[in-house]
């Protein structure tokens, strides 16, 4: 199996995400937990080891479905679990405390623990970041890693690091969302860290949806531009024609060709199962200069480095607003 980062556990090529569970806007804040046993095992049983999650997913709730789901089965060193702390945790004992937190919910300590976002542009970086290193020392966590941190932010976080050094950058990357190749995966894979991709599948329309199905989707700017893009779409459709795929199996696949770890996200073991197989897809290199040709236009549509619009605000919103604001939502 691949290993993530230089210094990081070994895992499988793809994971799954855990956003849904729990999950207002995904409307699956009701979820039954035996639903979440049952993506669980099909992963497990298709040769999926990486699992990926956060305190502020349904409010706890899906660190809390996750591991309760995880827990039979969980031996550390097998499965790989990624859980985050808030970006509106800005300082060591904060990072420390959502870190037992998070061990409380799940029921075990997370193999993995990220920082989700950056913090505000005025504040120290490096207290997050030495506050996830202390949680290592403490046991809290294996390892530990960064989400969301594009090129300035990351190269900050290398250098705040004292004696321990993060083995993941969680960002975001598709097929319609190409930013990290202008320049943040040349500096990751410089510094030994794994790319693993949230949003992999640009919320389904990497996979064929035309229509949004809930609020996150219909808000999501690069959902609409893949949804409609009639080119993108069919290069997908010749290359899975041409390997018996489906499109959401040809995108995920060529994530892993460029060396990423996708994390799709699903709550239907059918799902589950075409996922995990793309993970057996090999794609030919003229299958590869094909999608890249449909898909160049995202490497810069969407900026010339990578700063998501959620970094755009919270980099000008107080931690403390920022905490208040998910809050009252009840986590996302």
């Amino acid at each position: 199996m691949p290993r993530l980062g230089r210094n990081g556990p070994e895992s499988s090529s793809l994971g799954l995400g855990f956003w849904q569970a729990g999950s207002r806007l995904w409307g699956y804040k009701n979820v039954n937990p035996a639903t979440v046993k049952a993506v669980v095992d099909t992963a497990i049983s298709e040769g999926v080891t990486l699992f990926d999650t956060a305190e502020i997913y349904g409010g706890g709730r899906s660190e809390e479905l996750l591991g309760r789901a995880l827990k039979p089965s969980y031996t550390p060193g097998s499965i790989v679990v990624v859980s985050k702390v808030a970006g509106f945790r800005v300082t060591e004992n904060d990072v420390l405390e959502a870190a037992r937190g998070i061990t409380r919910r799940l029921g075990f300590t997370p193999t993995i623990l990220l920082h989700h976002w950056p913090p505000p542009r005025w504040t120290d970086l490096c207290k997050p970041v030495r506050g996830l290193e202390e949680a290592v020392k403490e046991g809290l966590a294996e390892y530990y890693g960064l989400s969301n941190y594009g090129e300035q932010h990351l190269e900050k976080a290398l250098e705040c690091s004292r004696r321990i050094e993060p083995v993941v950058d969680q960002v975001q990357y598709s097929l319609a969302y190409r930013v990290p190749e202008i320049a943040l995966k040349k500096l990751l894979e410089e510094n030994g860290l794994a790319l693993m991709a949230w949003s992999p599948l640009a919320k389904g329309a990497l996979a064929g949806l035309r229509e949004p199905k809930t609020r996150v989707q219909a808000r999501d700017p690069v959902f609409k531009a893949a949804s409609r893009d009639n080119e993108l779409q069919d290069a997908l459709s010749k290359v899975a024609g041409r390997h018996g795929a489906t499109k959401a199996q040809v995108a995920l696949a060529w994530l892993i060709a460029k060396g990423a770890f996708p994390l799709p996200a699903t709550m239907k073991p059918s799902r589950v199962k075409e996922y995990a197989a793309a993970q057996k897809l090999r794609l030919a290199e003229s299958d590869i200069a094909e999608l890249d040709r449909a898909s160049e236009k995202y490497v810069y549509k969407w900026g010339a480095g990578y700063e998501t619009d959620f970094m755009k605000i919270t980099g000008v919103t107080p931690a403390l607003l920022q905490k208040l604001f998910i809050s009252l939502l009840g986590g996302i």
